[in-house]
């Protein structure tokens, strides 16, 4: 099985070295492992969150190595999880760079509001739940429109906290779905969200049904900060989607999609 959302302690906020990360990943009987650490973001935003745009070289290099490393074993693939909107802090070259075989985009940001921070929680308190759902997936939408991106990380992290909208936006998920299958953009199985106050994966039940519906490719994540969660409920994950309709899984390399069988 495979993992494509794992990050490194260059984002300050995960622990562990590459070589346990792998290691774990090939123990659990994990085929793919794919390194998705946070791309650089401004300052002085992304102390504790993201590495530092100095380091992005310095990344790619030790998961290049570690692909060399451990090729006999699993396979390693070299991503990137990518903040939207763009900052500007991660050198768009590394959007053509052929070292790279996925790039992840994901909102954690609505405007400067870091919504899905703990210290960030009580802004939740000030903003009307409904717009705030509006404007995150109007950002998916945007984003889906770029084309730029392999995969759309935990579609709906907007809930983390366990908020969630009084309008139903079905449309809106739909419409953004059926733009990232024109473009063959997969949505992430993140298991993670089990672990958050929400406690469901992202994306929830009802979402996945119409990715399925709107022919979106998927993959699994379980958004890895340490060794030991590398294979978090990849079991679950791939339960939701044989119980949605789904058969196949997507995997990347040098940015092409591939399928693999569930």
């Amino acid at each position: 099985m495979i993992n494509y959302h794992v990050h490194t302690s260059l984002c300050r906020h995960a622990t562990g070295t590459i070589d346990e990360y792998i290691r774990a990943a090939a123990d659990a009987g994990l085929h793919e492992i794919g390194f998705s650490d946070h791309a650089p973001i401004p300052l002085p935003m992304r102390e504790g969150i993201t590495m530092e745009p100095g380091e992005v070289e310095s990344y790619i290099a030790l998961v290049l190595a570690s692909k060399e490393k451990y090729a006999d074993s699993i396979d390693v693939r070299l991503g990137f999880e990518v903040d939207y909107p763009l900052f500007g802090t991660f050198d768009d070259k590394y959007f053509s760079d052929p070292r790279i075989d996925f790039i992840t985009g994901s909102c954690h940001f609505i405007g400067s509001w870091a919504f899905d921070h703990p210290r960030e929680i009580g802004e939740f308190e000030k903003r009307k739940i409904d717009d705030v759902y509006a404007e995150y997936y109007s950002i998916l939408r945007a984003m889906a429109e770029t084309g730029r991106f392999d995969i759309f990380g935990h579609f709906d992290l907007v809930k983390k906290f366990g908020h969630r909208p009084v309008k139903n936006f079905s449309a809106a998920i739909e419409g953004i779905a059926r733009v990232m299958a024109r473009a063959g953009t997969a949505a992430e199985i993140n298991t993670s969200g089990l672990q958050k106050p929400v406690g469901e994966m992202y994306p929830s039940e009802d979402i996945v049904k119409i990715l399925f519906d709107c022919n979106v490719p998927v993959t699994i994540g379980t958004d890895a900060h340490a060794p030991d969660n590398v294979a978090f409920n990849i079991a679950g994950a791939i339960g939701l989607l044989k119980k949605t309709g789904y058969r196949k899984i997507s995997g990347f390399r040098s940015r092409k999609r591939y399928e693999i069988a569930i």
